[in-house]
């Protein structure tokens, strides 16, 4: 498709727009929703009306579109229509609100109040504009005179300056008040004293104590700037906000944006005298963690050395100092001079539709955070791209300072958004971190008890009090325990088991007390301190340093940093207790004994005594998933492959109101002729394809797999992937078939490949793969790649074989979970125990009599249907499916594949009749030289 001269739609400014209705649809014409090219797929003209009437709505919606549908480029111009047409309805209503009855005064006397009102709420936004056009004709300045030196040979390079920090070094307090409670009397004095805004950035926001571990590791504790002054200026709304689950994602679809109207700055004429009025691109901000966006080299060397939570600590070290000389360079300064820095970073990272990198540039041009900065930025951002992880969290949205009210949220990527939500809020601790956290508290309280006020001291001894009594019950329960032995609780027989006087724990105010101080951070940034001191006396020679002991317990925290487990123990910890309090009943703490080896990996914390894992395991995302409901406008769950989509009704939204539900999906846009998908339920030598977990070490069955898959390696040209449940069945079925010779035969066929278990080495694999493909020689008999791959790895998901690289999908089995796992049983069990309400019994894939197994199988389609959904990418791609199971012709099953598979799939009564009908679409494909 040719792109197009297509213009955004502008609204006329007087009245075009009924402020009392709801917005018109626009017409279903690519122009009207301002796409990038001539002629937009009839599905995504659907795709683009529907989610701009489920936006006007208020709807929670999934949509679901295949890949290869154009599904970004719809997202983008339907929300963004929206969101133009919407900010002229806002107008018009600022302008009706000058209307008056018959007493009313003087109609041009209303107009002017109107105009005037109507100007005090944009004046901010005016403003705004103006300066961000300032700074995109100073870019272009600079564009030019780079243009005009390059070209005359010259190398010299425009800089900006940086801003001098000011401030003063005076009544520096001692390095161990860094690490004081927020409510103690050093904090108290230094926040009373009329610190200047930036002070704010970089003390008070940072909440994100209690974050839990899975959201910490991808955010890398993203917290940071927030004055006061900053944020007084009103936050723009309604703003989209973008979720997906990878960086790449979410700079793909950045790049999307860049492709439409929306992304860049257009003239749009208007009136009947020709004038023109300049709509500006979309101001975006890209969210990301300390790892993307930090450019400290000294913090940056620090992560990839110790890890994210080292990382984190030496960060905000350098952000909270009161030195100046120790402080971050990057970091602007705690005055009138570094508020004025953080909004030219503002203005200057609006100017432009960026992706991280580019704002990492812009940082780095400007000497200026990006980490931090990009949060002031995002207050006055139109869109926000971030990772779901981000989003779904309460306490990380906190963090990041990102409003939902009103907002219009995007989740692609959505299949697995149950599942996410489910891990975010899981945690799991060892008896191991809880010896290392009691030893920090006992040694922080040794140094700061006194200086501590009441209530905080009284707080941290509770927390003390906590961990003592889960470090006796992960012992009583040890000694118990056989070897692997695994038992769930409940949150509250785990709370009852801790025994002594915890049942009058408030638990409420230890929560306020966890989230406000930061006492987590503050515990265990005090003891890497200790530990740094203990290691620089040992060098330095015997003597005793102050802070190095504790007399409380007589243990010694160990010399030199601390492994980064032993960082992470104390937020571990608290993430773990907030938990417990939190959602007793829709949790389940999960016990274990851990290999010995876990029991040495804290170095000089190392204990030979059995090692107990405890899990917390979160079994009901509704709740959490509520707080979006509540705030946001609209929230659209997108993805490729949404079913079943009654999951996410029943589990996620069981409260939600059918008149703000609302579900699309449409078919594929390549035609039914581009796509093969049989059921093959047997082998050539008539061997059942029944590959149920008890029945793959059938030695039979692996042989007949494997002259199945010879045959078809000899019809299907090109790259031909294989999906199978396990690395389990992947090693068995290598080492059968070199024993057999059938891998053999297979290499005689193709170029065998197999998916690694290390992530490091799948790039190398994918490469060699491509090239096998790429690289046919004429004179050999070699046609191309084979590649086992493995569902739920690191190939079933986020990878393009398109065209030549995947001719064929096979998938041998059905991946389901194991159904002995603790966890998955205590699921199946909660599933089951809710209650049905008729307004929510959509048809179900298995019994409505059992929930449980209705869960079970949800979770292997959805799987099944990632991992065939990796072929067919554009509309002129085509493949074949092979389903290598008997199971899969089952009416329940075949109703969860997608949509546009399950119209084409047909059964086959043996393999005879599949290679038979495989031949013939093949021999079609080769006699239109598609081939």
């Amino acid at each position: 498709m040719a792109p197009s001269s297509v213009e955004p739609r502008p609204l006329p400014r007087n009245a075009a727009v009924d402020s009392s209705a709801r917005l018109p649809t626009p017409a279903r014409t690519g122009a009207a929703f301002s796409f990038p090219y001539a002629t937009p797929y009839s599905i995504q003209l659907d795709i683009m009306t529907a989610l701009f009437e489920a936006i006007e709505g208020r709807k929670v919606a999934v949509f679901e579109s295949p890949t290869g549908t154009g599904k970004s480029l719809s997202l983008i111009c339907a929300t963004f229509t929206w969101l133009r047409d919407n900010e002229k309805r806002r107008e018009a209503i600022a302008l009706d609100e000058g209307d008056g009855g018959p007493d009313a005064e003087p109609a041009w006397v209303r107009r002017q109040a109107a105009e005037r009102k109507r100007r005090d709420l944009t004046r901010h936004e005016e403003e705004l504009k103006e300066r961000i056009a300032a700074v995109k004709v100073k870019e272009a300045e600079l564009r030019k005179r780079a243009l005009r030196d390059a070209k005359l040979g010259s190398a010299r390079f425009a800089k900006k300056q940086r801003l001098d920090e000011s401030g003063t070094d005076d009544d520096v307090p001692s390095d161990d008040d860094a690490f004081l409670p927020s409510d103690s009397p050093a904090d108290a004095s230094s926040s009373a004293s009329g610190q200047p805004a930036w002070h704010a950035l970089t003390s008070s926001s940072d909440d994100d104590a209690n974050l839990s571990p899975a959201v910490r590791a991808l955010m890398a504790q993203f917290s940071g700037p927030s004055t006061s002054d900053l944020e007084e200026l009103p936050e723009t709304t309604p703003k989209v906000i973008y979720a997906s689950r990878t960086h790449s994602q979410l700079t793909q679809f950045v790049a999307e944006l860049k492709k439409t109207s929306f992304g860049k700055d257009v003239q749009v004429k208007e009136g009947s005298m020709g004038e023109s009025e300049a709509i500006p691109a979309i101001r975006t901000i890209p969210l990301g963690s300390r790892k993307q966006m930090c450019i400290n080299e000294d913090v940056q060397k620090m992560g990839a050395k110790a890890g994210a939570e080292a990382m984190n600590e030496a960060c905000r070290e350098l952000a909270s100092s009161k030195e100046k000389s120790k402080r971050c360079q990057f970091l602007p300064p705690t005055d009138a001079i570094g508020r004025a820095q953080v909004l030219d970073f503002r203005d200057r990272a609006l100017a432009q539709v960026r992706d991280i990198e580019d704002l990492v540039q812009v940082g780095k041009e400007m000497k200026t955070c990006p980490y931090y900065a990009g949060r002031t930025a995002a207050r006055q951002a139109e869109l926000v791209t971030l990772p779901y992880n981000l989003l779904l969290q309460k306490t990380a949205r906190e963090s990041l300072g990102i409003s939902l009210d009103d907002a219009v949220i995007l989740i692609d990527e959505s299949h697995n958004l149950i599942d996410t939500i489910l891990g975010v809020y899981s945690c799991t601790i060892t008896s191991t971190q809880l010896t290392v956290a009691k030893a920090q508290i006992n040694e922080y309280l040794r140094r700061f008890a006194s200086r501590l006020r009441g209530e905080s001291e009284m707080h941290l001894r509770t927390l003390r009090r906590l961990l003592e009594g889960l470090e006796r019950v992960a012992k009583q329960w040890a000694e118990g325990a056989r070897s692997g032995k695994e038992e769930v609780w409940t949150a509250s027989k785990m709370v009852e088991a801790m025994g002594g006087n915890l049942d009058t724990i408030n638990f409420g105010k230890l929560e306020s007390f966890l989230k406000e101080s930061h006492i987590a951070r503050k515990v265990s940034g005090y003891a890497e301190k200790v530990a740094e001191r203990a290691s620089k006396a040992k060098e330095e020679g015997p003597r005793v340093v102050k802070g190095a002991r504790s007399t409380t317990t007589g243990t010694t925290l160990p010399a030199g940093p601390l492994p980064p487990s032993a960082i992470a123990a104390m937020h571990n910890i608290e993430s773990f207790v907030l938990s417990l309090s939190n959602r007793a009943q829709d949790g389940r703490v999960l016990l274990s004994l851990l290999p010995a080896a876990e029991g040495r990996s804290l170095g000089p914390y190392a204990s030979m005594a059995p090692v107990v894992s405890l899990k917390y395991q979160l079994l009901n995302p509704s709740e959490s998933f509520s707080s979006l409901i509540t705030a946001a406008r609209a929230i659209v769950m997108a993805g490729g492959t949404m079913e079943p989509i009654s999951d996410v009704r029943k589990q996620l939204l069981p409260s939600l109101p059918n008149e703000r539900w609302s579900t699309f999906s449409c078919g594929h846009i390549v035609p039914s002729e581009n796509l093969f998908c049989s059921i093959v339920p047997s082998g050539p030598r008539g061997i059942p394809f029944d590959f149920t977990y008890g029945k793959r070490g059938d030695t039979a069955l692996l042989d007949d797999l494997g002259n199945a898959i010879a045959n078809f390696a000899a019809l299907i040209p090109h790259g031909v992937v294989v999906f199978l449940p396990s690395y389990k069945l992947l090693d068995e079925l290598v080492a059968r078939w070199k024993e057999t010779g059938t891998w053999t035969r297979l290499q005689s066929r193709k170029a065998l490949f197999t998916e690694p278990k290390l992530a490091s080495e799948v790039e190398a694999t994918l490469q060699a793969y491509t090239s096998a493909i790429e690289d046919v020689k004429t004179a050999s008999t070699v046609t191309g790649s084979l590649l086992f791959a493995v569902v739920g790895a690191k190939l079933s998901e986020g990878i393009n074989f398109s065209d030549r690289l995947a001719r064929a999908v096979i998938m041998v089995g059905m991946p389901f979970p194991n159904s002995q796992s603790p966890e998955l049983m205590e699921r199946m069990k909660y599933v089951r125990s809710l209650k049905k309400k008729s307004a929510l019994e959509p048809a179900s894939l298995a019994s409505r009599e059992d929930p449980g197994q209705a869960l079970y199988l949800s979770l292997c389609l959805k799987a099944v249907n990632q991992s065939i959904g990796r072929a067919i990418r554009h509309q002129g791609d085509f493949a074949s499916l092979l389903l290598l199971d008997g199971r899969y012709a089952r009416k329940e099953i075949r109703n969860g594949l997608p949509g546009w598979i399950r119209d084409e799939v047909k059964v086959q009564e043996g393999f005879g009749g599949a290679m038979k009908d495989l031949g013939a679409w093949w021999r079609a494909k080769r006699a239109n030289n598609m081939v």
